[in-house]
């Protein structure tokens, strides 16, 4: 990120920072807010699907205590292993509850950014093979054939094979979530928090430079960016996402330094609050369910 704003001129983009419209930052922050409020609203129903019943604050207060390590490598499981902790639920279920979510999530922010990529033929074809990819990891988890398949070619990978038997069970449990009705009702919760997420990157932009971006030209960067990040599987899409936004937004007409200041003050509004709030919001858990602070920064393996 530092590599970043050196490549990508230093004071063009503090120059941009200090044009950002300081009365935009309300919004900015509520949109962050309401962004992991709907997250944590959707991952109710998934939960209760596979029988953790936790009364809906204590889901909204644990899914925003999981943020606190958003940033860190398998960061993005820390709430599952507090709800499994917190309820002695079993935790690849729980974890299997994430992988719906996120597999959903994906499909609809994809889908969101096909009109944006419509208008920029060259990269219109990446979205589209993005969706047909997530459409197959869909298929993969839901046709056990398929599963099969798949399972039998890991299995030759030197080391990768010993995590089949977790591949196995994950792949159990989320196939029963994604053919439950209920799972796909509730993905209107996932809509609406891709939308919220979309508004936030076109609001961030907008408020640098106004009027450069329409919203669905933003939807089609941030969505190329977020698969960009989840690709790289580095914590968070650290780095990826940043680069892929800066990279867009300048193939957009952005100059290099408002396209920086883009990448960075979207990353500082999203996961940035997110984890300040989750450190504050795990401080107040720890209280209800006697956690350790060693519980933030637990191995997944760990807690199955």
């Amino acid at each position: 990120m530092v590599t970043l704003l050196v490549v990508l001129n230093p004071a063009q983009f503090a120059r941009s920072v200090a044009g950002f419209r300081l009365w935009s930052v309300p919004a900015v922050v509520g949109l962050s807010t309401l962004y992991y409020l709907l997250q944590g609203l959707r991952w109710q129903p998934l939960l209760r699907a596979v029988g953790v019943r936790l009364p809906l604050g204590r889901t909204l207060l644990l899914n925003l205590s999981g943020q606190a390590t958003g940033l860190l490598p398998l960061g993005e499981l820390t709430r599952a292993v507090l709800v499994s902790e917190a309820t002695g639920s079993e935790f690849g279920a729980v974890v299997a509850t994430i992988t719906v979510q996120e597999l959903v999530y994906t499909l609809i922010i994809i889908a969101a950014a096909v009109p944006g990529a419509l208008g920029h033929p060259a990269a219109a074809e990446g979205i589209l093979a993005a969706l047909a990819g997530t459409v197959m990891v869909l298929l993969i988890l839901t046709n056990r054939a398929l599963f099969r398949a798949v399972i039998g070619v890991v299995c030759r990978m030197p080391l990768v094979h010993r995590i089949v038997p977790q591949a196995e069970r994950l792949q159990r449990d989320t196939v029963v979530l994604l053919r439950r009705w209920d799972t796909w009702a509730w993905s209107v919760l996932s809509i609406a928090g891709a939308m919220v997420a979309i508004t936030l990157f076109w609001l961030v932009v907008d408020s640098l430079r106004p009027g450069f971006l329409s919203w669905q030209d933003a939807a089609f960067v941030y969505a190329v960016s977020h698969v960009v990040g989840a690709i790289t599987l580095s914590p968070g899409g650290l780095g990826g996402f940043e680069a892929s936004v800066a990279g867009l937004l300048i193939a957009v007409g952005a100059d290099p330094g408002t396209a920086a200041a883009a990448a960075l003050v979207q990353r500082a509004a999203d996961k940035g609050l997110a984890t300040l709030a989750g450190l504050v919001a795990f401080m107040i858990a720890r209280r209800r369910y006697s956690f350790a602070g060693r519980d933030l920064f637990r191995r997944p393996a760990a807690s199955g």
